[in-house]
């Protein structure tokens, strides 16, 4: 347990071990407002209750509350007002620019070949998709389809421990330390052979060669879809990456709209 913010209702990020779906351990971290500390509810080996909602997949099923979860009405309005309010504006701008643009085609033409808005927008895409591709190549970026893959394999698979059968550097490097590919090979509960691989950040000081084992895990009803454990326990500097080129995708197209707002309307 550790306290991330102090006061009267504190922030507390927890490490929880508990069995998943298939009766197997596993750790996740979660972030929790202590609303009543004077009750000292979380401390470090006490046992708290908790319940998995499988609706909430491929986000955290882990719930800290018993009592049956309420239905926000107003929580929905609001959300929906917001697309309304977004998809009206957006036709009012996109409206607004192509009658300008229409009513004058030769004067806009003139504008559009020397502003930079284009070579923004090349820049903007171009970046993005290198960006993406080489995040999703060295497997620490990860998309919807990935990450329903990864729930449930550490929510309904069996863990077992992978003999190292080989492995390769990547090139790649993560905060100084090597990213390897590692082949492995395990045996199923039902005793089958199995073959995996799976990628792994090594320490710096660690060779590779010293690694002979590995805990991965396996889902029951089909052994061949495996993973390092590590991988699908420790979820931080993913999400963390995902929120970080998620704002700065957002920063450029911010200002290519903003660009394309004042060839347009400042002309």
């Amino acid at each position: 347990m550790e306290t991330i913010k102090k006061g009267k209702k504190p922030l507390l990020e927890l490490l929880l071990l508990f069995e998943n779906f298939s009766g197997h351990h596993i750790h996740r971290k979660i972030r929790v407002w202590d609303t009543k500390p004077h009750l000292n509810r979380f401390q470090t080996d006490k046992t708290i209750q908790i319940g998995l909602n499988i609706a909430r997949k491929p986000k955290d099923p882990i719930f800290l509350s018993q009592k049956p979860c309420r239905f926000s009405f107003v929580f929905v309005i609001i959300c929906s007002l917001k697309m309304v309010l977004y998809i009206i504006g957006s036709y009012i701008l996109v409206g607004e620019a192509l009658e300008k643009i229409f009513a004058s085609p030769q004067q806009y033409e003139l504008f559009f070949k020397t502003s930079k808005t284009w070579q923004i927008g090349l820049i903007l895409i171009s970046m993005s998709v290198f960006i993406y591709s080489i995040l999703r190549k060295i497997g620490i970026l990860v998309n919807g389809k990935t990450l329903a893959h990864n729930w449930t394999l550490l929510f309904y698979g069996l863990g077992t421990t992978a003999d190292v059968s080989d492995f390769k550097n990547t090139g790649a490097v993560i905060k100084h330390d090597p990213v390897f590919d590692f082949s492995y090979l395990f045996r199923s509960h039902t005793g089958e052979k199995i073959e995996g691989n799976d990628k792994k950040i090594t320490d710096n000081t660690q060779l590779p060669q010293e690694i002979e084992q590995l805990d991965v895990m396996y889902l029951p009803s089909d052994p061949s879809i495996s993973r390092i454990t590590e991988n699908l326990e420790n979820q931080e500097f993913s999400s963390f990456l995902n929120t970080l080129f998620m704002i700065v995708v957002f920063i450029f197209s911010a200002v290519f709209v903003f660009s394309f707002y004042q060839t347009v309307f400042g002309a």
